[in-house]
């Protein structure tokens, strides 16, 4: 005796279809269940060293570029950002000025001549970076055979560092009526932390 099958009817286009002719068609891909994406959390830290905390913020190779040229420069704008010697590209000078503002390093303003344009300036936080601005351009005038530092700022930068730090942070430091918190002096000379 022979056995008789019934022959299925031929697949529908949508049966054989994957993944990208359903969405072509512009048909949702079925849902899996457990698979529903959860929020991410906060963006996590690769440690607490307080070393590795502020490099996460300003430790990239333009983010301290850009503070020296609000800080030693004068530069407010977009555009003069872009006219540094460095050549900074147009994508990176806006991701870098949006995670700075981000972190609270700068702030931005409208400008009131161009509603079109922004003014970025220091935030307190921005303007507490000024030690070690001076300290990396201490380092290099000591261990880099040419630098186009004006000589007159070099010296006054190695005569009395403090002072032109000092200076530095007033210069740059939000014009606010709130007091800033008072630091502590230092007893004695400078000393070396040992930190681990």
């Amino acid at each position: 005796m022979k056995r008789t099958t019934k022959a299925s009817p031929p697949p529908s286009a949508s049966q054989t279809a994957g993944p990208r002719s359903r969405l072509v068609r512009g048909e949702a891909p079925p849902a899996k269940p457990g698979l529903v994406k959860k929020p991410l959390p906060d963006k996590a830290h690769r440690s607490l060293c307080p070393i590795n905390l502020t490099l996460e913020k300003v430790g990239d190779s333009w983010s301290m570029l850009i503070i020296r040229d609000l800080m030693l420069r004068g530069h407010t704008g977009y555009q003069a950002f872009l006219r540094s010697e460095e050549k900074i590209a147009t994508n990176i000078l806006a991701d870098r000025l949006a995670r700075l503002e981000q972190n609270g390093v700068i702030i931005k303003k409208p400008d009131p001549a161009d509603a079109r344009k922004f003014i970025y300036s220091l935030t307190e936080k921005g303007a507490d970076l000024a030690p070690l601005l001076v300290e990396l351009a201490l380092y290099s005038l000591k261990h880099e055979r040419r630098t186009d530092m004006p000589k007159d700022v070099a010296a006054e930068m190695q005569r009395n560092k403090t002072a032109f730090v000092s200076r530095l942070v007033r210069a740059c430091a939000p014009k606010t009526t709130a007091k800033r918190r008072k630091q502590e002096p230092r007893q004695g000379a400078e000393e070396t932390l040992s930190l681990f």
